[in-house]
């Protein structure tokens, strides 16, 4: 008699238990994110990645993530290069547009940035960028920076 009162209470809290109405939040924003900043651990002392390149790479593509749905048209996102972080001089070291666009139907985008050669040097250069986004999409909080550190090569030995 008492298994079948077990077995009797068992099933009745499983007939019972998957009619409760379950309101689970849904999250509807909409926010891009450096991949970079997501998936590499921060520099030393900073919160954001450092991602090291010669001046010689030509151009650098960082990819950029949307996350939300899908936009069913392009929508273009803005950035900026944030000053405290970056000692590059535009025109110089870099060329960067200011602006991604991530095509519709597509959860990812590409920001571009020109390394111009400088030659032989010394030391590094460093370049900040922050997603701004636009009117409808902002930048998550946490992945919104990357750093570009630009070596240039030591003259060579006489």
């Amino acid at each position: 008699m008492k298994k079948i009162i077990s077995i009797f209470s068992l099933v009745m809290v499983f007939v019972f238990g998957s009619c409760i109405e379950q309101n689970y939040p849904i999250w509807d924003g909409a926010e891009v994110e450096f991949q970079d900043a997501v998936t590499r651990a921060p520099a030393a002392g900073q919160t954001f990645p450092r991602i090291a390149v010669q001046n010689t790479v030509g151009t650098v593509n960082l990819q950029v993530n949307l996350v939300s749905a899908q936009r069913t048209s392009d929508e273009t996102i803005t950035y900026n290069i944030v000053g405290d972080g970056t000692s590059a001089v535009a025109g110089t070291h870099y060329n960067a547009s200011g602006s991604l666009v991530i095509p519709a139907n597509s959860s990812f985008g590409e920001l571009e940035v020109e390394i111009l050669d400088t030659g032989v040097g010394t030391g590094v250069v460093d370049l900040l960028l922050e997603l701004e986004g636009n009117a409808n999409i902002s930048a998550s909080e946490n992945y919104k920076r990357v750093q570009i550190r630009i070596s240039q090569p030591a003259p060579p030995a006489d």
